[in-house]
């Protein structure tokens, strides 16, 4: 079964922490079975957007078949972080957005002006926008399904479904809000089965957080989902075919 890892970094270091080269993070990749993933940077984060960006892409053309990168901007720079979401589209080598309210210190009620146009024109490329949730007091779950009502025609996506603390919340959230999808990175195997239970199959993704530490968190985050009890044919939606139309790999 293919798989696509929808939560990922590929970066050379986290603060002063060295990370995996672009060679183990591959090997990682196959070790595990992932086919393609999703990357996005840490350092840009806390450092440069524009400068991290770039970086990425740079690492991601190496492998273009399996490393799809995600930009990020801050949206506290208002109109930089406009101008800054615009040039990467208009590059057309990034596959969504990525924002982590916690370590870019925002909450999205703080700088909503800013992110409903941000949304606005991620969803006007049909990127999806992936935020860290499940970490007060920025990115707590609620806080990012309000971004997904602000603007019901951009694609929100949980990136950690909830966490641990907000697993009910998300559960709820992703079945209520059209435009809210769910990233299983983080949540355990009870947890996925009830994510599934109550949100559905269909706005499901597979994550793992590969990059932050080595291949062995693959394998933690797929035991999750294939020990929790799903068919077949619903661990093919949360492991590849959700995932595929949001990126528009596979025709929906």
């Amino acid at each position: 079964m293919p798989i696509i890892d929808f939560h990922t970094h590929l970066d050379d270091r986290w603060f002063d922490t060295p990370l995996l080269s672009e060679d183990d993070f591959i090997a990682g990749m196959d070790r595990c079975g992932i086919d393609i993933a999703c990357v996005f940077t840490l350092r840009g984060f806390y450092e440069d957007c524009r400068i991290h960006n770039e970086k990425l892409l740079d690492r991601a053309a190496r492998h273009p078949e399996r490393l799809l990168p995600f930009m990020t901007v801050d949206p506290r720079f208002g109109r930089a972080a406009i101008d800054e979401l615009e040039r990467c589209i208009a590059i057309k080598r990034f596959y969504g957005v990525k924002f982590h309210p916690w370590i870019q210190s925002f909450a999205p009620s703080s700088v909503k002006s800013t992110m409903v146009e941000l949304l606005k024109r991620a969803a006007e490329a049909k990127l999806p926008v992936l935020f860290h949730d499940g970490t007060p007091p920025y990115a707590t779950t609620y806080q990012i399904a309000a971004c997904a009502r602000w603007v019901p025609e951009a694609t929100i996506v949980l990136g950690h479904a909830g966490l641990s603390d907000y697993i009910l919340a998300a559960a709820q959230l992703i079945r209520d809000v059209p435009n809210l999808y769910g990233c299983l990175c983080g949540p355990r195997t009870a947890d996925v089965r009830h994510l599934v239970d109550i949100a559905g199959a269909d706005k499901l993704l597979f994550g793992s957080d590969f990059g932050l530490s080595d291949w062995m968190v693959i394998d933690d985050r797929l035991d999750s989902v294939r020990c929790a009890g799903l068919s077949d044919e619903i661990q093919q939606k949360i492991l590849f075919d959700n995932a595929g139309k949001l990126l528009r790999l596979v025709t929906v």
